[in-house]
């Protein structure tokens, strides 16, 4: 039979016989495979039957407005009506109308206290209005007379000073001394003197020794557009 089965080109071919066994077999597993499903169903369904239902879940439902309207809601413990009797609570006791009287004449004094009161607060405010106005108008003298006398000292103190010309300052002494020697060559008074700043030597490059500062920046004024220093100006000492 092995020779049979062999072609020509070397393949494997099944008989008759052969075939009709394959088909058989096949035939006998479909039906044991459904056998067995019909079977599993049958005790799924079993297991379904067996188990109890679930309770269903209610869900609440707003009532229609027609609803609301023939069934009236159920009262609760909190509300009343006509028809049920108030709870009865303790009642405090009215005191006789003759004490009332001695409150009534307290209210009266203390009126007449804050009458009083209010009379004397007035006449103290109006008091205390008149005066802020006098001063008031006495301020404007008071305040032209302090600004007189303090213009008065300051020219006063001016005068006591003695001012200068300011040409420039120098941190070394040989530069101030070169526009000393240019200036007293054109005819001005000029000097060198040495200040100490942070330490350190300077030396100012001066014109002049004046009473008034008006005098000083007259001079500054002149070194600074004719002479060419434009950082000319009057300084005390």
């Amino acid at each position: 039979m092995a020779e049979n089965r062999r072609g020509k080109d070397g393949r494997f071919y099944f008989s008759r016989s052969q075939m009709i066994l394959l088909g058989a077999a096949f035939t006998a597993a479909s039906l044991i495979i459904f056998v067995l499903g019909v079977f599993v169903g049958k005790g799924i369904e079993g297991r379904k039957l067996l188990k109890k239902e679930e309770p269903l879940v209610k869900i609440p439902i707003k009532p229609s407005a027609a609803e609301s309207s023939a069934a009236p809601a159920p009262q609760s413990k909190t509300e009343f009506t006509f028809n049920d009797s108030l709870p009865t609570q303790p009642v405090a006791a009215v005191a006789p109308d003759e004490p009332r009287a001695a409150p009534k004449l307290a209210e009266k004094a203390s009126k007449a206290g804050t009458k009083n009161g209010a009379g004397a607060k007035s006449e103290s405010e109006a008091g205390a209005k008149v005066a802020e106005k006098k001063a008031e108008r006495a301020a404007p003298a008071v305040e032209t007379v302090r600004k007189t006398a303090a213009a008065e000292t300051a020219d006063a103190k001016d005068q006591k000073k003695s001012w200068r010309a300011q040409v420039n300052a120098f941190p070394d002494e040989n530069s101030a001394k070169q526009i000393v020697d240019r200036l007293k060559n054109k005819g001005y008074n000029a000097y060198v003197t040495e200040v100490q700043n942070q330490g350190k030597s300077w030396y100012r490059v001066n014109v002049g020794r004046y009473n008034s500062r008006d005098e000083a920046d007259k001079m500054a004024e002149l070194l600074r557009t004719k002479e060419n220093y434009p950082k000319a100006f009057a300084a005390s000492r």
